[in-house]
């Protein structure tokens, strides 16, 4: 059969229409990754990833890093549209996700997992509630590892997954639409996507190595490993002229093998040696140095230590780099400027609105909309899940715009929201701004009696010839003569 590859594309395609499919290989709900390392092939990898969060310090310390400050953001629903019901819809949502069985906060901390491990998948369970309306009772996770196939179509959009219960090993079922799930496809469109844990597996076994050599070393006083010496020929020879048994030369070394194999420095570890030198053969039988019970440490010129801590510190660096934390690392060497802390530091709070941002387009399409419908009410009313943007800005550096601000003559109104915004800052309660405008009319209006009294005009009346009407203490120049 003739492939006429020239034919194919003279038939022109309809716009509605899709061409192509997905680039993932999944063969009964399998996804074939083409990983050679069995520890990070299948659902195997998400337990590996598990142990290096639980076990390397710079990735638990950079996980937690970035899921606190995932985790801070307030989120807010803000109406579709400035009608009634569309903002009686945002407060019926915004009254929903602060009052599930699991805080709002918690689910956004375990969604931004999608990160490290390629996805997450979390499922939500709704609930009547007492005014009829139908809401949302929880959003539980649904861990990595335990996702076992997953079904797509054509085009690899993914219609649901199979979960392999940890507790008796039933595959349970999980339709796409009662799915809250994000992914990381920008470098994988395997709906398991490709998070940063599998750039760093490499990197942390090497270090997990070096510390482990670091160790050893430290153990080892970092000068060498002790030598025994004993008289072992004598005590064979002895054993075969039936002198001794075997046994009781086992026994004679046994001290010195177990203070050999527990070398590590400690205060209660000690040994009783012989101090019997050994002889010449001939007729004088001298003796000489070296006795026939020794201990000795072998000592090398020079250790490769500093070598294996900066190494160990170049690693930690290129791990913490990956994950996008390596501003927490800044100052450990000495070096650094507070230039640089601060260009780290918005680099990473760029990544963290990043990641809000995902994480918000997946609560409206998987959380929002869905509810929305179920209620009944039109999809155009559901209302925009934002979270606040993560800023890291010193209390001095805004106080300083607002007071170039004030200079340049736009000054702060009593009433301004952002007086709120910098006690928030400073860990103060916020004030009531609309008192706060009356007192400062109130305090205005008092004023300006005051200058009309010491003016002794009464409120109302005219001022007398040469008298300001705006200002009482103002004196007007006379108009010339005509």
């Amino acid at each position: 059969m003739a492939f006429d590859l020239l034919g194919m594309f003279r038939r022109k395609p309809a716009p509605t229409s899709t061409e192509g499919v997905g680039g993932a290989v999944i063969y009964g709900g399998f996804i074939q990754d083409g990983e050679k390392n069995p520890k990070l092939s299948g659902t195997e990898r998400y337990r590996t990833y598990a142990d290096l969060l639980a076990n390397t310090s710079i990735v638990a310390a950079s996980v937690r890093y970035f899921l606190n400050l995932v985790a801070k953001a307030d989120w807010k629903a803000e109406p579709a549209d400035e009608s009634a019901q569309a903002k009686e819809v945002a407060e019926w949502m915004e009254d929903q996700i602060h009052g599930m069985s699991t805080s709002w906060h918690r689910v956004v901390r375990r969604a931004a997992l999608y990160r490290y491990y390629g996805f997450s998948i979390q499922e939500w369970t709704a609930k009547r509630s007492e005014d009829g309306t139908i809401g949302i009772l929880d959003v539980e996770p649904r861990p990595q590892h335990t996702i076992t196939q997953w079904s797509v179509d054509e085009s690899g959009t993914v219609m649901g997954v199979i979960q392999t219960s940890p507790q008796d090993g039933r595959d349970l079922p999980l339709h796409r639409g009662k799915l809250v799930y994000v992914v990381d496809d920008s470098i994988s469109d395997s709906p398991e996507g490709l998070g940063l844990f599998r750039h760093v597996v490499d990197a942390v076994r090497r270090l997990q190595e070096y510390e482990k050599l670091e160790g050893i070393g430290f153990e080892g006083d970092l000068r060498g490993i002790p030598v025994g010496r004993a008289p072992i020929t004598t005590l064979q020879g002895m054993v075969r002229s039936g002198q001794i048994s075997q046994g009781q030369m086992d026994n004679q070394l046994d001290g010195l093998r177990t203070f050999l194999n527990s070398h590590k420095k400690t205060a209660n570890l000690a040994m009783l040696l012989d101090s019997r030198v050994y002889e010449s053969t001939g007729d004088t039988r001298n003796p000489s140095g070296q006795k026939q019970w020794d201990i000795d440490v072998v000592k090398s010129g020079q250790t490769s230590a500093p070598e294996l801590a900066a190494a160990i510190m170049r690693i930690n660096r290129e791990v913490a780099r990956v994950l996008g934390t390596e501003n927490i690392l800044l100052g450990e060497s000495g070096a650094g400027s507070l230039a640089m802390a601060r260009d780290k530091s918005d680099q990473f709070a760029l990544v963290i609105d990043s990641t809000l941002k995902e994480l918000s387009q997946a609560f409206q399409s998987d959380l929002v909309l869905p509810f929305v419908k179920l209620n009944g009410w039109d999809p155009k009313l559901a209302p925009k899940l934002k979270p606040e943007k993560i800023q890291h800005r010193a209390v001095e550096e805004v106080t300083a715009a607002l007071r170039d601000l004030a200079t340049a003559g736009a000054v702060m109104a009593p009433d301004d929201p952002a007086i709120n915004e910098l006690r928030d800052m400073l860990g103060l309660s916020k004030v009531d701004l609309e008192q706060m405008a009356i007192d400062a009319a109130l305090t205005r209006e008092a004023e300006l009696a005051a200058l009309q009294a010491k003016a002794q005009i009464k409120p109302g009346a005219q001022p007398p010839p040469g008298k300001s009407k705006t200002n009482p203490g103002e004196v007007q120049p006379k108009e010339p003569e005509q």
